[in-house]
């Protein structure tokens, strides 16, 4: 295969394994769960309640940045009679900067209605952090603690049948009202359905303010709704996330309940706010958005294109072989020398010389090649002179006494005997 063709595949194969990690893939076979949002048509969703103030002529609006942008003018600027409406769970947590702008916003005059799934469990709420009370705690100054009743003690029987129930269907919570209030005009029973096992919790005010409780629970009067006054506005409570659900809205008086809190609180040019951007539907940062912009897919498109004819262009591809070269003698000799030049001690290098040297005589003359000097049989080589004698005897003996010698001296020595010896 020609080398352009596989640089083309491998190039693909790159932009492929790019396009994998990047981009994000639709979950076409998942159905998207319902969320509590102003635009969700699903059980979950807010619609049903969005449409219905619109259609009583009530402006309405989605929040899609974050606290700090309450007081901005296209949301209401600084007027009051606003009613902002949040779930809880968050799907995106509540940044420490935002609380105190949504305190001096209800301080001014408006409402947070926050309606909290505590009593209930609808499926939207799956994995949450728990750490969501913290956030209910900051955002109603109240605490909430799960509460264990030690001296109820159900049968096996009903053990069971509440399993049972908790795992074949969703259960009913009946909620009465507590008293006469304004919120509760015309409302004589409400209603919320929990998808999930829930807990039961115990709310208490953490900073010394009067809660007044308006509903509770039909079967055990556990209080669900309260009221506090918070400046010159107010924070009502729901400890259950579910009644002004698109599925719920419209049972018992749920409706009623909602526009009560609306004509209450509400004030005649007063905007009801969703908060649909800490469920995750905001306008700063929407991935959605960003890959199907026609832009990002055109830059893509030209950088690939620009990147495929850098790969397969003109340039000449590198051969992926090399001609053979022959290795240089000289310079393995010159570097196996520097090697053992700084493994092997001067002393023993000499040592193995003198050795190799007299090893070479001895085997000449049939002599057993233990690397014992030959002084007796070199005295009678007529080209021995007594010079040569003397100083390799020198050179010996200081060898045998550890003591340095100059190598490069006595290989040169060496070598001229051999050829005297030859």
């Amino acid at each position: 295969m020609k080398p352009r063709v596989v640089t083309l595949a491998l190039a693909l194969a790159a932009f492929a394994l790019f396009y994998a990690l990047l981009f994000p893939k639709p979950l076409s076979i998942i159905e998207p769960a319902s969320l509590p949002l102003s635009t969700d048509s699903g059980e979950d969703g807010m619609l049903a309640a969005w449409r219905w103030l619109q259609a009583e002529a009530i402006p309405v609006l989605s929040l899609r940045n974050r606290y700090d942008h309450l007081s901005s003018t296209a949301v209401g600027g600084t007027g009051a009679g606003n009613v902002l409406i949040t779930l809880m769970p968050h799907r995106l947590a509540v940044r420490a900067a935002e609380w105190q702008p949504l305190a001096r916003w209800i301080e001014q005059g408006n409402t947070l209605l926050v309606m909290a799934a505590m009593d209930d469990t609808p499926r939207w709420t799956l994995g949450s952090e728990s750490s969501f009370v913290l956030e209910l705690q900051r955002a109603t100054h109240m605490s909430f603690i799960v509460k264990t009743d030690q001296n109820a003690k159900p049968s096996e029987t009903q053990q069971l049948e509440d399993s049972l129930n908790a795992l074949l269907g969703p259960a009913v919570i009946p909620i009465i009202p507590r008293g006469a209030h304004a919120l509760l005009s015309e409302v004589r029973n409400l209603r919320a359905v929990s998808d999930l096992p829930a807990s039961r919790w115990r709310a208490e005010p953490v900073d010394g303010s009067l809660a007044l409780a308006l509903a509770q629970r039909a079967d055990n009067f556990d209080p669900l709704l309260w009221l506090m006054r918070q400046g010159e506005g107010q924070v009502i409570v729901f400890a259950v996330a579910s009644p002004f659900a698109n599925r719920e809205i419209a049972l018992s008086n749920n409706a009623r309940l909602l526009s009560n809190i609306i004509g209450w609180s509400r004030a005649p040019q007063g905007k009801v706010l969703f908060d649909d951007a800490h469920q995750g539907l905001v306008d700063f940062y929407d991935p959605k958005v960003f890959f199907h912009d026609p832009r990002l897919h055109r830059t893509l498109a030209w950088s690939v294109l620009l990147w495929l004819a850098f790969v397969l262009g003109p340039l000449r591809l590198a051969s992926a072989y090399s001609p053979w070269q022959p290795v240089d003698e000289s310079a393995l000799i010159d570097a196996s020398g520097r090697f053992f030049s700084v493994a092997v001690a001067p002393h023993e290098a000499a040592r193995r010389l003198f050795e190799n040297f007299f090893n070479e005589l001895r085997h000449r003359l049939a002599l057993p090649e233990n690397g014992e000097p030959l002084w007796g049989w070199l005295e009678t080589q007529a080209g021995f002179s007594s010079r040569e004698r003397t100083l390799l005897q020198s050179m010996y003996a200081r060898v045998c006494a550890g003591e340095r010698v100059d190598l490069t001296r006595l290989h040169n020595l060496l070598c001229e005997l051999r050829g005297k010896l030859a």
